[in-house]
């Protein structure tokens, strides 16, 4: 069966001991492989636009009807949004700017729509100036133009304009303490909504009174759209009050840089415009469209093995915690399949979503999908014919080069022989070392999409 994405998957295929666990990895790994196409930006995008309409459900926008066209955004499936709404509409469009990647950028040649290329996961002066450029845009539409937002994960780092008196270089520590610190995308999120000129639907703001409708590839559990990418065209019900709650939740406060407790303070005291809320003005011409997300991705993965011929059980969307204890509990799960046949009876197969975390306390290399894979691997020791993977769809897990990783009954056996102990690199959160010395990592390069993690189990009858 043909892949599309997983560039070593005969190889991860190959390391297997037995033929079960062989049969175990290439099932699931393809199962992967189809989650991560479902999720495609290109075809995402092209299939809203038909007869020169933008088709949501059962309604729909007339792009006959405005005067002018623009195009704004930011993301990891920029440059392939981009490029769908250009071939389809490219005649309708005055200007254009979407910032991507550093390196995306080259990934396809655009006539009207800039791709502009910005950093992630460390914003840089690209993010910057192409967030500043993008609002300039924004503030030409007139009333009966429309700006058309393409939104997708990295989309916060990727498009940052900080208030007043913020430094690239303070936004940066900020950021990184907060991604350090364990809190979830929600709570980062506020933070970096109330220090921000263009987050928390202040573009929106910015293109009032023209219609915005944004398409947008969601990276976040449940798809709100005030979250993803930090909701630049979407109500933000947070407050000044939720963001500094963050910073004392999380042990913050006194590692902040200045700039950025002096700018919530202010906000606090309401010297800093909150940012628009449900109720506010701006929203009344705005449609924020989801046009992928990680739901389609794990039922796509799931009908696949279910084709087959696997006993499937879909976990949902919405997997989060500590990525090791994630790990063992799908491992605990496989356990019980293998051993009871519970909750289903093998051949089996388990498919979830979502987006774990990782609280870093070691100096090592890797990712939360990585990190989850290692948390299995000695509880998953002795079982013949069972693998348990999980990849970032975006093809990129945490600082390394690789999308996760997988394993079997097998590995810890394998990783033994070699004087590798699991929980020691686990305590120096250093999955990557593991995974990269046994062969054993997914590597797909970026997808140019973006929709969380898919994590799989698979056991042989």
């Amino acid at each position: 069966m043909s892949f599309r994405y997983i560039k070593n998957l005969d190889e991860l295929v190959s390391n297997a001991k037995t033929q079960n666990d062989r049969n175990a990895r290439r099932s699931l790994l393809l199962a992967l492989d189809r989650a991560i196409s479902a999720a495609d930006s290109y075809r995402a995008v092209s299939t809203k636009i038909s007869n020169n309409e933008i088709v949501f459900g059962t309604s729909s926008v007339d792009l006959g009807e405005f005067n002018n066209l623009f195009v704004v955004g930011a993301g990891k499936a920029g440059s392939m949004m981009a490029k769908a709404v250009e071939e389809k509409i490219g005649d309708r469009i005055v200007e254009g700017l979407v910032n991507v990647p550093s390196g995306t950028e080259k990934s396809t040649k655009l006539n009207k729509i800039q791709l502009n290329p910005a950093g992630h996961p460390t914003p840089n002066e690209g993010s910057v100036e192409g967030a500043k450029k993008i609002l300039e845009i924004a503030r030409k539409a007139k009333d009966g133009d429309l700006v058309l937002t393409l939104i997708s994960g990295g989309g916060s780092a990727l498009m940052e304009y900080p208030m007043k008196g913020i430094s690239l270089e303070d936004l940066r520590r900020m950021n990184r303490l907060l991604v350090l610190s364990g809190a979830n995308i929600k709570e980062i999120n506020a933070v970096r909504k109330h220090v921000s000129q263009i987050k928390g639907g202040r573009l929106a703001k910015a293109a009032y009174p023209a219609t915005i409708v944004s398409l947008i590839i969601s990276d976040v559990i449940g798809d709100p759209l005030d979250t993803i990418a930090s909701g630049p065209t979407a109500p933000d019900e947070t407050t000044f009050q939720d963001a500094w709650e963050v910073l004392e939740n999380y042990d913050l406060v006194d590692k902040m840089p200045e700039s950025v407790i002096r700018v919530l303070k202010e906000g606090l005291n309401g010297n800093v415009p909150e940012t628009p809320k449900p109720d506010d003005e701006v929203f009344e011409n705005v449609f924020n469209i989801i046009v992928a997300n990680n739901t389609r991705s794990v039922q796509a993965a799931e009908r696949f093995l279910t084709e087959m011929g696997y006993n499937t059980l879909l976990l949902g969307s919405r997997v989060q915690g500590e990525a090791k204890y994630i790990g063992r509990f799908l491992a605990g799960l496989a356990a019980s399949i293998y051993h009871e046949a519970v909750p289903i009876s093998p051949p089996a197969a388990v498919i979830a979503g979502g987006e774990t975390t990782v609280t870093v306390t070691g100096q090592g290399i890797g990712g939360r999908n990585q990190e989850l894979v290692l948390g299995a691997v000695r509880d998953l020791s002795g079982m013949d014919g069972v693998s348990l993977a999980s990849i970032g769809t975006d093809g990129i897990d945490g600082v390394s080069e690789a999308a996760g990783a997988i394993c079997d009954g097998h590995t810890l056996d394998r990783a033994l022989k070699e004087g590798l102990r699991p929980e020691t690199f686990l305590k120096n959160n250093d999955s990557h070392t593991f995974f990269s010395w046994l062969g054993d990592l997914l590597i797909t390069g970026p997808t140019l999409t973006n929709v969380m993690d898919v994590m799989g189990i698979v056991i042989q009858e």
